[in-house]
């Protein structure tokens, strides 16, 4: 009686860590599931994406996001606008009738927009000159090549840039439909040791 006892559960036992051992593989692999990378489907129309660079920077910090998108098949058009100090936009390149979401790298020369600070309140100089370099960067595509539709990617300083320029020209005619805006480390909140006012407010926190 003592073996069959010992057998009856010995065998419980192998039951329940089986059960114990496929609820654990099961909960392995929905994890793994979660965190595997989908494909996603690239749109093939033809809409173009304005890279705007942060402070002190230029149209090199953005190249290394295009090639990689450019080597992931989702473009195969890379372009460059260059914005020079007193607003000029030129075009660097040329986005063929066959180009595929191609990207433009924009580079302002003011990348610092030191010209444009007043009693230095930093702010001002979105509002002032930033959104124009914005503005002159994208116009310049979008009369060449008449396109309705844009994406923009922003980083730091560039954020601020393209918000004053959305600000200051949303409710005019022909502003472009933005499909997508991604912004990446957006100083919203403040920038420690700037004082000043725009649109929105500078945390002063010198």
């Amino acid at each position: 009686m003592k073996k069959k006892g010992i057998g009856i559960i010995s065998l419980i036992l192998i039951i329940i860590i089986a059960i114990v051992a496929g609820i654990k593989i099961k909960q392995n692999h929905d994890e793994n599931a979660v965190q595997e990378i989908q494909p996603v489907k690239v749109s093939s129309k033809t809409v173009p994406t304005f890279f705007f660079h942060g402070w002190g920077s230029s149209w090199h910090a953005e190249d290394t996001m295009a090639q990689a998108i450019k080597r992931a098949g989702a473009t195969n058009t890379i372009v460059r606008v260059n914005v020079n100090k007193k607003g000029h936009a030129r075009l660097i390149g040329k986005i063929k009738k066959n180009a595929k979401n191609p990207l433009v790298e924009v580079n302002f020369s003011d990348n610092k927009l030191t010209n444009s600070q007043y009693n230095g309140q930093y702010a001002n100089a979105y509002d002032s000159t930033g959104a124009r370099y914005v503005k002159n960067a994208i116009d310049l595509i979008r009369n060449k090549y008449h396109y309705s539709k844009i994406n923009i990617v922003a980083h730091s300083m560039g954020n601020l840039e393209v918000a004053s320029y959305i600000k200051l020209n949303a409710g005019k005619k022909n502003f472009p439909q933005i499909d997508h805006l991604v912004a990446m480390a957006g100083h919203y909140d403040g920038i420690i040791g700037i004082c000043g006012w725009g649109w929105y407010f500078i945390k002063c926190r010198c």
